[in-house]
């Protein structure tokens, strides 16, 4: 039976390959709905938190999570999703402080990227040494 993309074979390299490519493809997918939605004046809260948890469940399911794993990460990335995107603009609209909309997407985009590795890292513990 040939592996399904969307399941873990236990191949490192492949497994990480698919893994960079989930958390790249969101973390685009975050900056484009910050950015349309902030543009027009649109609060984005609600669209990247179900992204967000999309990102997270993906992950989840592609190494075989558990669903106390599910719930725990999933609370964890959304909680400090927010926290650290809130201070993240905060900071970076003290380094360019006269466009919100580009604060909000490089926020959102680094967010994306940090909470995606983290939930990597802690489940790859299921990866194989090939």
């Amino acid at each position: 039976m040939k592996p399904s993309i969307f399941k873990s074979t236990g191949e490192k390299r492949r497994d990480f390959k698919i893994v960079n490519i989930i958390i790249h493809i969101f973390a685009i997918t975050h900056a484009l709905v910050c950015f349309l939605l902030r543009s027009n004046g649109v609060d984005d809260g609600i669209f990247l938190t179900v992204l967000t948890l999309l990102m997270i469940i993906i992950l989840i399911n592609f190494f075989n999570g558990t669903t106390d794993v599910f719930v725990s990460l999933s609370l964890l990335s959304l909680l400090a999703g927010f926290y650290i995107g809130t201070k993240g603009a905060d900071l970076i609209a003290f380094l360019i402080p006269d466009n919100e909309v580009i604060t909000h997407v490089l926020a959102t985009f680094t967010v994306t990227e940090v909470l995606g590795w983290m939930v990597f890292f802690i489940l790859r513990k299921r990866l194989t040494r090939k």
